[in-house]
């Protein structure tokens, strides 16, 4: 089966500066556990051994949280991809920075960048887990009026959010039918138990009526922790294209914080295992329709 990674992660901290690579950093720890174990340089030929044997047709490539988010994604730009290998890209942006339309403009000029994302997570519990600046970001006015200027832009809109944060982001998309919104981790659920189940599969549903938006099934080991099992994944997963349809869901692996759990063999498996009942349509625009046209590769 042919397939477009949805979500994947090259990096090189030799060339760009990534605090948590340099030392353990116990925020980002706390989202993967102990990650000595990744790759402080990851390029597509290392993705193409973690890789082989699978028919990967094209890769999303996702900023990496670095210090110079501009120069990251012109170093990201430039990289030699193979001739085989499709790329598009998501680059990083803070919708309440003074400079951001002059960042939007200079993403505009690398033929590569067809998204935008801004990581929004707060846990109310856990201070480590916490991105956004404030928990009410989602609601703030200005916030809201600088993200309407994306309407002047041919980008998608990657808001990365915690489960209980999708009603608010529920609201902001309905308010911007204009922009087309990228649903990471199919929502980033944390309350793993029944009623936690209830809750998000119900906030999930109300989002999949935006038709502008599209649902990322990828970074299983964010969700589940590192010894997730088909079991324990596979009612979310189907879950998720229930709501949002094959035709607006996409899987990705990670790659490379996902080795921290498997390999993408066994992560694809899974994918193939929980779908294997699907028609081969389905099947074709969940492992790479989607995510070719979402994205424009």
């Amino acid at each position: 089966m042919k397939i477009i990674d949805a979500h994947i992660h090259f990096h090189n901290h030799k060339v760009n500066k990534h605090s948590f690579l340099d030392e353990v950093d116990p925020n980002y720890e706390a989202f993967v556990g102990d990650y000595s174990a990744l790759p402080r340089i990851y390029l597509p030929e290392n993705y193409l051994q973690d890789t082989e044997g699978f028919q990967v047709a094209g890769v999303i490539w996702h900023e990496f949280i670095s210090a110079d988010p501009i120069q990251e994604a012109k170093w990201a730009q430039k990289l030699e991809i193979p001739g085989n290998l499709a790329l598009a890209m998501v680059t990083l942006v803070d919708f309440l920075d003074p400079d951001l339309e002059k960042k939007l403009e200079t993403y505009r000029a690398m033929p590569s960048v067809t998204a935008v994302r801004e990581h929004l997570v707060w846990d109310p519990v856990n201070p480590k887990k916490r991105f956004a600046k404030r928990p009410d970001v989602l609601k703030d006015s200005v916030w809201q009026k600088r993200l309407s200027l994306l309407k002047q832009y041919d980008f998608k809109c990657g808001l990365e959010v915690f489960s209980h944060q999708l009603p608010d982001l529920t609201h902001v998309v309905q308010r911007n039918p204009e922009i087309q919104f990228t649903i990471a981790l199919m929502g980033w659920p944390i309350d793993l138990s029944p009623v936690g189940f209830e809750k998000w599969k119900q906030d999930m549903k109300e989002l999949s009526r935006c038709e502008n938006t599209c649902v990322d099934i990828s970074a299983i080991e964010c969700i589940f922790g590192m010894q997730w099992t088909l079991e324990q994944i596979s009612p979310w997963i189907l879950e998720t294209i229930e709501a949002f349809g094959a035709n607006r869901t996409m899987f990705g692996s990670h790659l490379p914080i996902s080795k921290l759990s498997c390999s993408f063999k066994k992560l694809y498996d899974a994918y193939f295992a929980i779908t294997a009942n699907f028609s081969s349509d389905e099947k074709e625009s969940l492992f790479h329709r989607v995510a070719a046209e979402w994205f424009k590769i």
